[in-house]
């Protein structure tokens, strides 16, 4: 088969050695390369030159759906569109000139996005090898820039160990692979920064902000963070009727990109609260590692809105989860949580988990009242054993044995086992 791979920065040197197996198996190689200072060593290499001012490209297509999603537009004061239409029409000739059967990438990056568009334009399948958070240390293949798993193992998970995983989940006692804790290394940081400025001065600004831009931003997140907490709570009284939204890091593919009708969580928190009644409250927790979702906006929005609490940086999701009625998320883990643990979630995008009874998908908010009143009055779904060893067995055969990373932040991804479970779902 022809297969075509996109690259991801450091994600890069994770799928480069699988496509030397991949290769030695028969296939022909073919990567897409747009941050040249990422290029792999395996296969046929397309390498898009850095577009010149005197570049003008027919920008009647329409990029609308891409440009929603793209980070340095939303959140590093990228001006210029330009970009967009020269890199649409070059990742075009080159699905011209390669011919992919299978294009195999990420759904992050502003070329990677391009890339999904033009192979949805040719009927060519792709797929985002992405982990499906649980259980921990499997994979999916998500197809083009949806939640929806493609194939998959289709392997049953063993009933008394799945009974203990849902266990472990439901008392918070294991974590997905991402939340893992990594050791900081201050040498290789500096040689990421010296890395990405090399390729910034190289021409690489489309997606990496300057130098002066992160700075501004980073000083804002800081401040943003700082107000936040000066402003939040560490208790809240559960004499009321608790609603938790969890708060996704942004930028990131999980919201901006699989939650893109909702990926505004500012919006979503206004249009949550203005649903409740009295003795009804939002409480909304950050993310341990805040980013840029934390804006002046958004802490305004909490700190004035009479149904919004705002949940200091240094409560655990864990010291919370017992005491909360209703979940609400764009496509967050804690859906699975919920399901495991029995507790009402309502999901912003319709998705896999929506699946399982207690995980309804809240298409339309000014339906909230009505389900709350339902949770109230103990009339929602609740979710038996057998649906949550269904639901759990679901992710399983949707997906494979394996991590999906980069070296850079775990460098076990590339020992030689998980690479060659990773080849064989690759060829599966």
């Amino acid at each position: 088969m022809r297969l075509l791979f996109i690259e991801n920065r450091y994600k890069t040197l994770f799928f480069d050695p699988i496509t030397k197996l991949l290769e030695e198996e028969g296939h022909e190689i073919f990567w897409l390369v747009q941050n040249h200072n990422f290029t792999p060593k395996n296969g046929k290499k397309y390498i898009i030159p850095y577009p010149k001012k005197k570049d003008v490209v027919n920008q009647e297509v329409d990029l609308s759906e891409v440009m929603v999603s793209d980070r340095q537009l939303n959140f590093f004061n990228l001006k210029s569109k330009n970009h967009f239409y020269y890199y649409y029409h070059k990742i075009r000739e080159i699905f011209s000139d390669c011919k992919p059967d299978v294009v195999f990438g990420e759904c992050t990056l502003f070329h990677e996005l391009l890339a999904i568009k033009i192979a949805r334009e040719r009927n060519i399948l792709f797929l985002h090898p992405s982990s499906c958070r649980y259980p921990k240390q499997r994979f999916s293949f998500y197809l083009y820039d949806t939640v929806e798993p493609y194939k998959g193992s289709f392997e049953d998970i063993n009933q008394d160990i799945a009974k203990e995983i849902i266990s472990s989940i439901a008392n918070r006692s294991v974590k997905p692979d991402y939340m893992k804790k990594v050791k900081s290394d201050h040498i290789k940081k500096i040689k990421d920064k010296i890395k990405i400025i090399k390729g910034r001065l190289a021409g690489e600004c489309y997606n990496t902000p300057s130098i002066y831009t992160k700075f501004t931003i980073e000083r804002e997140k800081e401040k943003n963070i700082a107000l936040w907490d000066a402003k939040s709570i560490k208790e809240f009284d559960s004499n009321h009727f608790v609603v938790l939204y969890p708060l996704h890091l942004q930028p990131e593919a999980n919201i901006d990109v699989w939650g893109r009708p909702r990926r505004d969580q500012t919006k979503n928190i206004k249009d949550i609260a203005d649903q409740l009644k009295e003795n009804e409250v939002l409480y909304v927790k950050p993310n341990p590692k805040s980013k840029y979702e934390l804006s002046k906006e958004l802490i305004e929005l909490c700190y004035k809105h009479k149904h919004i609490k705002m949940i200091h940086h240094s409560v655990s999701m864990d010291a919370l989860f017992n005491d909360i009625d209703l979940v609400i998320t764009v496509n967050g883990t804690i859906a699975i949580e919920c399901i495991c643990a029995n507790k009402p979630v309502l999901t912003l995008i319709n998705s896999l988990y929506n699946t399982a009874p207690n995980c309804i998908y809240l298409e339309d908010i000014n339906n909230l009242p009505t389900f709350i009143e339902t949770i109230i009055k103990g009339n929602y779904n609740n979710i038996t054993l057998a649906q949550q060893l269904d639901f759990l067995n679901l992710l399983n055969k949707t997906s494979y044995d394996g991590v999906i990373s980069d070296p850079f932040y775990d460098i076990n991804c590339v020992a030689n086992d998980n690479l060659e479970k990773t080849k064989k779902a690759m060829q599966d």
